[in-house]
């Protein structure tokens, strides 16, 4: 590796996790149509394993170690070790994400660094503004989870609070969920439209596609209804039960 390259590569290093997988995305974009997300989740799965103050960038061996572990990457100790030295291409005893990427999927840093065949400027910005709207729906979802933990906490401990926080937790449930999966269906569209604008698909692939996607909002649809034609009928039932005992 030359001292322009290790330089280039170092500056890539010294962003954040999410910037990381996006250069690796735009650097790579014809070989990720339709799973881009794959490496968006990846990263999420990296972040659980890095520091939580400062800017996260990379792992330390023991974070690493465990990381490559989860995702059952590795066998034995020694292979794991292994495994990291190849991975560790600037040799700092760390693994940053993009490191990571190259290896899991790959790929070497003259490609990263100067990719053949790129993409059209369409596609590029097709992509870009599919993993804006992917991003913002996994952290949309994160915040949403958290608040959801925080009230199953104060309704586990009953009282006025914990009756209070159950019944938010039932109308986030409810009618949160909906508005979240419109978002997931929307966020969906776009990393379609990013795979055309990198393809070049024909007429009846994008008829296919759309026909796709209404049967799957259509599906969401009913699903929805069904689990809310339950939860309404289970509350009722607890409303009978309850003026029973009000007799």
């Amino acid at each position: 590796m030359s001292d322009v390259d290790l330089a280039k590569f170092r500056e890539i290093t010294a962003t954040t996790i999410e910037e990381q997988a996006k250069i690796f995305l735009r650097a790579f974009v014809m070989d990720f149509q339709g799973k881009f997300d794959e490496v968006l989740d990846l990263a999420e799965e990296f972040k659980k394993y890095a520091p939580k103050e400062g800017v996260v960038r990379e792992l330390d061996e023991h974070a690493a170690h465990i990381f490559l572990e989860k995702l059952g990457e590795t066998e034995t100790v020694r292979a794991l070790r292994d495994h990291l030295r190849s991975i560790d291409i600037d040799f700092n005893k760390k693994v940053a994400f993009i490191e990571y990427l190259l290896y899991k999927y790959k790929k070497n840093l003259k490609e990263l660094l100067y990719p053949t065949g790129k993409a059209s400027p369409e596609a590029l910005a097709a992509l870009e503004k599919a993993i804006e709207a992917y991003q913002k729906v996994l952290a949309e979802r994160a915040a949403r989870e958290k608040k959801m933990a925080d009230l199953e906490k104060i309704a586990a401990a009953g009282g006025v609070k914990g009756l209070a926080a159950k019944n938010e937790l039932e109308q986030m449930r409810a009618a949160d969920q909906l508005e979240q999966n419109r978002k997931e269906i929307t966020a969906a569209a776009s990393k379609r439209k990013a795979e055309k604008a990198a393809k070049g698909d024909d007429g009846a692939r994008e008829a296919a596609l759309k026909a796709e996607q209404a049967r799957v909002a259509e599906e969401k649809r009913k699903k929805e209804e069904e689990e809310l034609r339950q939860r309404q009928a289970s509350r009722d039932r607890l409303k009978a039960k309850a003026s029973l005992f009000g007799q």
